[in-house]
């Protein structure tokens, strides 16, 4: 037995079917474009407000070190040398700054120097008190340097066995964003805010 041969429609009308199919297939691609440009476009936008919010919070950057000795006569001296005079027996102080991610900052020496007066440090370049793992003052030696004492930024002035450390900050929006970008988290968030751009733009030329 013969099947029965279905009807065929009218050209017209299976032209206008496709053209629908076709239709709703494009509108379902451009919604899913528009889906995650939206997205993105969120990712984006939190990026640049959570940079703004993280580079304000570690804008004051570290200018300035002063080391004043409390006492005068306990600063280390090498008097119980022979024949070093009284101005060379003086202590040949030197500050090192250290970060958080293992820099090391050398602020250079004051030779023969009494820090009864106070002696002062000015960093080239400053840095985000927030990276600033440590200030350690040392007296410098050819052969060996003897830390005498190191502290934390916990104020202004910080007092450590016989020393005051004093530093001066200045808030600096570039200081800010440079500390930004050297934190893990800074990494990641300019990592996505460069990918959800990019998908942003395709999203733009594909719609």
């Amino acid at each position: 037995m013969r099947g029965v041969s279905q009807p065929r429609l009218h050209p017209a009308i299976e032209f206008r079917m496709d053209q629908l199919t076709t239709t709703d297939s494009t509108d379902a691609v451009k919604s899913l474009w528009r889906v995650m440009m939206t997205i993105c476009a969120c990712v984006v936008l939190a990026s640049i407000l959570s940079c703004l919010a993280i580079a304000e919070f570690r804008s004051s950057g570290l200018t300035r070190v002063t080391v004043t000795a409390i006492d005068a006569a306990a600063e280390p001296k090498d008097h119980s040398i022979p024949l070093i005079k009284r101005k060379d027996a003086l202590p040949d102080y030197e500050v090192l700054v250290f970060l958080n991610d293992g820099e090391r900052i050398d602020l250079g020496t004051r030779p023969n120097s009494s820090a009864a007066d106070g002696l002062t440090w000015a960093l080239n370049d400053p840095v985000s008190v927030s990276d600033v793992a440590g200030v350690r003052l040392q007296d410098q030696d050819k052969l060996v340097s003897d830390a005498i004492t190191e502290v934390q930024i916990t104020g202004p002035s910080v007092s450590s066995d016989n020393y005051t450390f004093e530093f001066t900050t200045e808030r600096s929006a570039s200081i800010g964003f440079q500390s930004f970008f050297r934190t893990p988290v800074g990494k990641v968030i300019s990592g996505a805010f460069f990918i959800a751009l990019v998908v942003v733009i395709v999203c733009l030329v594909a719609i």
